[in-house]
């Protein structure tokens, strides 16, 4: 199991220099600023394409932890080479449990309704259908809401501490989102534009958008993990 040592702060910024506020724009544009971004995306890509068969999806998560602990520390280009994969696979895996760990308020209520109405039949079936509704109006969808805005932060700061229990910390988690309530908006922003802007890729012959899927992921990861570096409290 690969461990890492705590992420160092960032240089200080000199006074009145502005680097302290979220830079929304360059969410956007750091990717391109790396030299070696096209290879990288193109890897990506791939990797991406592997996600239709599940195992592509650890490693695409790895590569985004590694860059959330990458721009914490403020490098100036914080991309990742493609030259961990094992460490990426078995990170990868570790975090998209804790994404189904956390899906799991909202499948449940899910599971517990559609199973009984799939066995019964006629009217039972209409009525369970009925419930089915009201629960997914009146309990699921405010679930999700909640796990779509508590993720984002607890996936962070598992990248950045290096370990997946730190997802499950919640009052950590709330303190930090409540005392960066603008700047988590802005990066929930960025995931918003980046990933509506990521599926004009079925233009390019409908594979091009796996690798705007991937950069709308690293411009995601890069919002989020700004607000953490930003933030007065971790």
């Amino acid at each position: 199991m690969t461990t890492y040592p705590p992420v160092p702060p960032p240089p200080r910024a000199p006074a009145g220099s502005g680097a302290t506020s979220f830079d929304f724009g360059k969410a956007f544009t750091f990717p391109f600023q790396d030299p070696e971004w096209l290879s990288k995306t193109l890897m990506g890509g791939l990797f991406s394409l592997l996600g239709l068969f599940l195992v592509g999806h650890f490693f695409v998560v790895g590569y985004l932890a590694q860059l959330v602990r990458n721009v914490v520390a403020g490098h100036e280009r914080p991309l990742p080479a493609w030259d961990d994969l094992g460490t990426y696979f078995v990170e990868g895996f570790k975090l998209v449990l804790v994404g189904i760990v956390f899906s799991l308020p909202v499948l449940i209520p899910i599971l517990l309704l559609v199973i009984p109405a799939a066995i019964l039949e006629g009217e039972g079936a209409e009525s369970a259908a009925g419930v089915l509704g009201m629960v997914m109006v009146c309990l699921v969808f405010p679930l999700m809401l909640v796990v779509m805005v508590i993720l984002p932060a607890a996936l962070t700061r598992a990248a950045v501490l290096g370990r997946a229990g730190a997802a499950f910390e919640f009052g950590s988690i709330f303190t930090f989102l409540k005392t960066n309530a603008v700047n988590y908006i802005l990066a929930i922003l960025v995931y918003i534009v980046a990933n509506f802007a990521s599926q004009f890729g079925i233009i390019l012959f409908c594979i091009g958008i796996f690798f705007t899927t991937f950069l709308s992921l690293v411009m995601t990861a890069y919002a989020f993990a700004e607000t953490y570096r930003l933030s007065p409290v971790k």
